[in-house]
């Protein structure tokens, strides 16, 4: 498992401004798609600490999210916006993306006090704002994507002053998601009943070491057997959703307690704290100190 960003692109279909190119902080693509024939799906992959937004003008575009071991499906259409949280595994699912037209962008939240370079109090009262959203699928208004055509067109001059009036822009828009309706959720597809309760082992065990073998031994079936079913029903390797879930778990007491990195590693059944942290920052891009430091600024 990984995490994919688009490379810029400046096509008539495709439009990709990179974090290289805009240079705002807190800030990581932000780009619009007009396909007009089908495309290929991305695979399944994650993003650290970044929220994921496809914010639909017309067309179909298809997204599948893994949560507590089941795959959710989604049919995005015209005035409609998909969010993908931080971590979340996600992808197209298999079949090919229908034309259409959107914008896609996303929000890095692991500095809560430099999102899009606001001053520290709104770019908080941002933060509060994503980090207490509860569906992934929202009504769009026309204003909403009015918001996003005018902050696109000024990102697209590409020069400073442009990029800080189109962040007014996007701000705007971000500002207006509590207020926004959701669209009713359906199409849940549970895991295999034998994968959901190694699922429930994994979480039940996070401060273990866990092996394969034990994973397999709750889900009743062979470890070749359990090794091949998990990742054609989750998307990726066991080892890494164990993984996955103990970040989330070191993020949480990290943020919450005083835990010493050294115990938090222990804890969470690493062989030292060393390997902990690469794994940590590897993960998220930021080591497990300067993760807490940012939460603890204020």
């Amino acid at each position: 498992m990984w995490e994919i960003f688009d490379d810029y692109c400046w096509t008539k279909q495709k439009k990709v401004l990179t974090r290289e190119k805009h240079r705002v902080p807190g800030l990581g693509n932000f780009a619009y798609w007009n396909y007009t024939a089908s495309t290929t799906p991305s695979p399944l992959h994650y993003h650290s600490n970044i929220f994921e937004f496809h914010c639909m003008v017309k067309g179909v575009r298809y997204t599948q999210i893994e949560k507590d071991g089941k795959m959710y499906h989604y049919t995005v259409t015209g005035n409609q916006a998909m969010i993908v949280f931080p971590f979340e595994i996600h992808s197209n699912g298999a079949r090919p993306q229908a034309p259409c037209e959107f914008f896609a962008f996303q929000v890095d939240v692991s500095d809560p006090y430099r999102i899009l370079g606001l001053d520290p109090d709104y770019s908080y009262a941002l933060y509060r704002i994503l980090t207490s959203l509860k569906h992934h699928h929202l009504s769009l208004q026309q204003s909403q994507i009015n918001y996003l055509h005018t902050a696109f067109n000024f990102f697209s001059e590409q020069n400073t002053q442009s990029t800080m009036i189109g962040v007014q822009f996007l701000t705007a828009f971000l500002f207006t998601l509590p207020f926004l309706q959701p669209v009713t959720e359906r199409g849940e597809t549970a895991v295999d009943s034998h994968l959901e309760k190694a699922i429930l082992y994994i979480r039940d065990h996070l401060s273990s070491s866990i092996s394969l073998a034990e994973l397999a031994e709750a889900s009743g079936y062979s470890l070749s057997r359990f090794k091949y079913k998990f990742h054609a029903e989750v998307g990726i390797t066991p080892s890494s959703y164990i993984i996955l879930q103990k970040m989330e778990e070191a993020k949480r007491q990290l943020a919450q307690t005083d835990i010493s990195v050294t115990r938090l590693a222990y804890n969470l059944g690493f062989s030292s704290s060393n390997y902990f942290s690469s794994v940590f920052k590897k993960t998220n891009s930021i080591s497990p100190r300067d993760y807490r430091k940012i939460y603890r600024q204020k």
